[in-house]
């Protein structure tokens, strides 16, 4: 399984400055340097109830050529497709059929009509029947000649149509097109067909004249076309279509660092693109982790005296998106109230500072500056730039 697990940090690293300007009497100002804290510890599509997949194998004679390493391009694509298989979901509302071709015959010009017309349906699209599945991959050898256009037409009869259905084919073939059909059209076909089949292609060790020749497959078929030079990039292509129809869903996590037990309560909003759904706000309340499905996210929060924040976060699969805090500690002050922006000029604080208030934000620089003088203030304006994992106390003090 693809599921490298590495971090990635949300917010970039800083280093910290202060600058006190003006103060009450005679002027004597100091500030102290970061308190050290510690560091973190290391949706289906609406109304779609069941996904179709039928997996399409080239068994072509080509697909016995070397791919390096000591090994074919069926051992590779077998190799793989047993991976596939493992990570496959054995649930409801998913069913995953396997239809090979050129399985018949052999490459000989004098067989290739009895090759031109194997294509054979061997394992059902009916829920996942992975040893079926395995017992038909571990049966493939590369044989005859590619007749791509015959399996998508026989294809596109395995398939039922119906509310809440969706329904797609993943093609793998080394090659183009050698029994004189037309797969572009057919999939063109299968695309506004009553089933209304989406057809993916991966070009496996294909030549860029055949990639050229297949990709109208997938783009007519309104599919993915991805191409692999690799059993690894083979894997990545396969995994990547499995991902995109949902017939996988791998997650990732979001964690925002707490520090000293704060941490902001934010709204996670997943964005959707294309034909995405909306889905469910998450509120974080008592946790500063979420598991979330892959995808951008939104991350909103609200200061307790001003403004909103908001960030966007990608979730990989198997992987934890970070994201960066500081705490930044006020002075005592004498009544005055002051406001606290970022570089943007978003309000984290809007209120007079009391000893030992204090705000959760993201490293970066703030800016405190006077807004009502009461009294004799103590301070003006000052510029903090806050450390991730760390607390920033700014102190004043006063000479007679």
């Amino acid at each position: 399984m693809r599921l490298p697990a590495r971090s990635l940090v949300v917010v970039q690293r800083t280093i910290v400055t202060l600058l006190l300007l003006a103060l009450f009497g005679s002027p004597l100002a100091l500030f102290s340097a970061p308190a050290a804290s510690a560091a973190p510890p290391a949706q289906d599509d609406a109304g779609i109830r069941t996904v179709n997949l039928e997996l399409i194998l080239d068994l072509s004679g080509s697909m016995a050529r070397d791919i390096g390493g000591g090994e074919t391009r069926m051992e590779a694509a077998k190799r793989v497709m047993n991976d596939v298989i493992d990570a496959l979901p054995e649930q409801e509302g998913v069913n995953v059929g396997f239809r090979i071709y050129g399985h018949l015959g052999d490459n000989t010009e004098s067989q290739r009509a009895v090759s031109c017309q194997s294509s054979d349906l061997v394992v059902p699209i009916a829920g996942v029947d992975k040893e079926a599945l395995r017992n038909q991959v571990a049966a493939a050898q590369p044989i005859g000649w590619t007749p791509i256009a015959l399996s998508l037409e026989r294809a596109g009869g395995d398939f039922q149509s119906g509310e809440g259905v969706r329904n797609h084919i993943l093609l793998v073939t080394d090659g183009e097109e050698t029994c004189g059909g037309d797969p572009c059209a057919v999939a063109d076909s299968l695309r506004t067909g009553a089933a209304n089949l989406t057809t993916h292609v991966v070009g496996f060790a294909l030549t860029e004249q055949q990639a050229e020749l297949v990709s109208c497959i997938a783009e007519r078929g309104g599919g993915l076309n991805l191409r692999a030079a690799s059993a690894r990039e083979l894997s990545n292509a396969i995994f990547s279509v499995l991902e995109e129809i949902q017939v996988i869903v791998q997650n990732g996590f979001l964690e925002i660092e707490e520090i000293g037990g704060l941490f902001p309560r934010a709204a996670i909003s997943f964005v959707a693109t294309g034909d995405q759904s909306p889905r469910d706000v998450i509120t974080l309340t008592t946790d500063n982790r979420v598991e979330l499905t892959v995808g951008f996210y939104d991350v909103s929060w609200s200061y307790a005296t001003g403004g909103e924040i908001t960030i966007r976060v990608n979730i990989e699969a198997g992987r934890t998106t970070w994201v960066r805090g500081s705490l930044l500690k006020f002075p005592q002050g004498a009544g005055e109230i002051y406001a606290v922006t970022d570089l943007a000029g978003t309000v984290v604080w809007q209120a007079p500072f009391e000893l030992g208030d204090y705000v959760w934000v993201l490293p970066g620089i703030y800016t405190m500056e006077l807004v009502e003088r009461v009294g004799d203030p103590v301070l003006v304006m000052a510029q903090v730039q806050t450390l991730p994992g760390s607390a920033t106390q700014l102190e004043v003090f006063t000479a007679p």
